[in-house]
């Protein structure tokens, strides 16, 4: 991809022009973040009752994974684990474009975020991240991730 930048000082409307064959990851993140439209998550630290503390923005490059449990969602980071108050299947839609892909019933991971995939018995395949955490991928949700990891590889 080629970027060209222009810098005038007597311009008053500032605009960008974006030329591309497909709708690629990149380019949507590029259009997202040009339209402000880059999702955020917002959060409360997971030790905390949900109507105390402080709110927490995150963006979706400091997730590790989206986690289901007991009807809870949480997203886990490198400083910390987060409450959600979103549906995993919104944010699965929401973050499609940045990376995030499901590997089971109850986990959405940030493929940029894995260090290493491990294959392990009874065809199950791990991804294990740069915190040490590691998550299984489920193997019926194991065609679409491969699927998903070449295509972000290719397009990102």
């Amino acid at each position: 991809m080629k970027l060209n930048l222009y810098e005038d000082k007597n311009n008053i409307d500032e605009h960008v022009d974006i030329y591309f064959s497909n709708m690629r990851p990149v380019i949507r993140r590029i259009v997202d973040t040009v339209n402000s439209d880059r999702p955020v998550l917002s959060g409360r630290p997971a030790d905390e009752d949900l109507d105390d503390g402080e709110e927490i923005i995150l963006s979706p490059e400091e997730i590790y994974y989206l986690d289901y449990v007991d009807r809870k969602l949480f997203a886990y980071t490198q400083n910390g684990v987060y409450r959600l108050m979103n549906t995993l299947s919104s944010c699965e839609e929401m973050l499609w474009n940045y990376g995030f892909i499901r590997v089971s019933k109850s986990n959405l991971i940030n493929i940029y975020k894995i260090k290493l995939l491990k294959p392990d018995m009874n065809m199950k395949v791990f991804a294990a991240f740069d915190n040490g955490e590691r998550i299984c991928i489920n193997r019926s949700y194991k065609k679409s991730f491969n699927e998903y990891l070449q295509r972000m590889r290719r397009m990102g």
